[in-house]
């Protein structure tokens, strides 16, 4: 997530002749649960109605987002279908995990990314420093610059989260690319020169309606994340790198195809308190997908899917012919993804989907895509 920034800055300051080092970017704090070091990755409130069942509590709370999780206790679980082409009913042996009652909110989501985009540092603690020995307007400037950069990046990877108004989407477009150019057509014979962060930050040149612009980007953002319309709904428009960044932020883990059926199978059973599992939408699992792991003979214990993704024959002919007229672009699509062709679970217990996919119907590729998490407790 934050690759493209870093790169994006780091060239800017090399441009200007400022040598620095950036720091590694520290993405969310993790906590121990009081008690249960070696259990869970935060601090948890149990359910205390809900029981126990062989010493783990049935429902688990992370205060700090508001999701509550279910048990799925350890045993032997029946997944698949024989009536799915790319299935198969086998018997899995799983370990204790929790799944997420509910899939990710737009409240959940936006103050963290608020939260992520503020921590989006590309500099160390010593240019911190620095930069506050400053006069207030080259503090502000630094302040807007780096913002600018963050949000440049991050708008096209959580897109619905980060929409402006037209209007103001328009001047920022506007402002960034105003920005850049003056930048790279710099001819100044100083910027050639090694220079100190004060006087890099001086030559830069920002325009009265472009630290107005960034300024509103800033506070419309803010105010959006912290607090934003529709927040108990699911987010819709997820990505595949949205759902692992996320988790990874949590510190917990994308369920795998497995821990998802299983956990849609009780629910639907009502075995299991866990909501809207199956239905108009998709959902993220870690396994890689391949038309054929499940055809397995042997059972699985705690499956994680395959090591790498695979294609049946009809579908690789099936996805090229998707890209005609031409295979050209095709081929170059399938060595960027083939390796993160990733599997979907929710428009039935059983049914499988990929992403991402050319051939889906447009039905299937509108709906839409969710995250739900799980914990898998550490071993004591």
């Amino acid at each position: 997530m934050q690759t493209a920034s870093l790169y994006k800055l780091w060239f800017l300051l090399l441009m200007l002749g400022i040598l620095t080092v950036p720091a590694p970017v520290l993405l969310a704090e993790e906590s121990k649960a009081p008690g249960k070091p070696d259990r869970f990755p935060f601090p948890i409130k149990v359910d205390v109605k809900a029981g126990k069942t062989e010493g783990l509590p049935n429902r688990v709370q992370n205060p700090a987002s508001g999701m509550w999780y279910a048990l799925v206790p350890a045993g032997t679980y029946m997944i698949g279908s024989d009536q799915v082409w790319d299935s198969k009913e086998i018997q899995v042996q799983m370990s204790s995990y929790y799944i997420s009652e509910t899939c990710v909110t737009r409240s959940q989501l936006g103050p963290e990314l608020w939260k992520h985009m503020q921590q989006a540092d590309w500099h160390d603690e010593k240019i911190d420093s620095q930069v506050r020995q400053f006069p207030e307007e080259l503090q502000v400037k630094f302040r807007l610059l780096e913002f600018m950069m963050t949000y440049e990046d991050e708008r096209g990877i959580w897109r619905g989260m980060l929409e402006l108004n037209p209007d103001l989407a328009r001047d920022f477009d506007a402002a960034y690319a105003e920005f850049l150019k003056s930048v790279i057509n710099d001819e100044n014979p100083e910027s050639e020169k090694e220079q100190t962060l004060e006087e890099g930050l001086q030559s830069i040149r920002l325009s009265p309606r472009q630290k107005q612009t960034i300024t509103r980007v800033q506070e419309t953002v803010s105010a959006h994340l912290k607090d934003p319309q529709r927040g108990q709904a699911p987010y819709d428009h997820a990505s595949n790198d949205n759902a692992v960044t996320y988790a990874e932020w949590k510190g917990v883990d994308l369920p795998t195809e497995a821990q998802w059926e299983i956990a849609a199978r009780l629910a639907s059973a009502n075995k299991l308190t866990v909501h809207h599992m199956v239905g108009n939408h998709w959902e993220y699992c870690s396994d890689f997908y391949a038309y054929d792991y499940f055809q397995r003979e042997n059972d699985f214990k705690d499956p994680t899917g395959p090591r790498k993704a695979k294609w049946s024959r009809d579908q690789l002919e099936r996805e090229k012919k998707a890209e005609l007229p031409s295979s050209f672009g095709f081929f170059n699509w399938l060595l960027r993804v083939s390796v993160k062709i990733i599997v979907l679970r929710g428009g039935s217990l059983s049914g499988r989907e990929y992403y991402p996919s050319k051939i889906q119907s447009p039905v299937d590729s509108e709906k839409p895509h969710r995250i739900r998490l799980v914990i898998n407790p550490r071993q004591k």
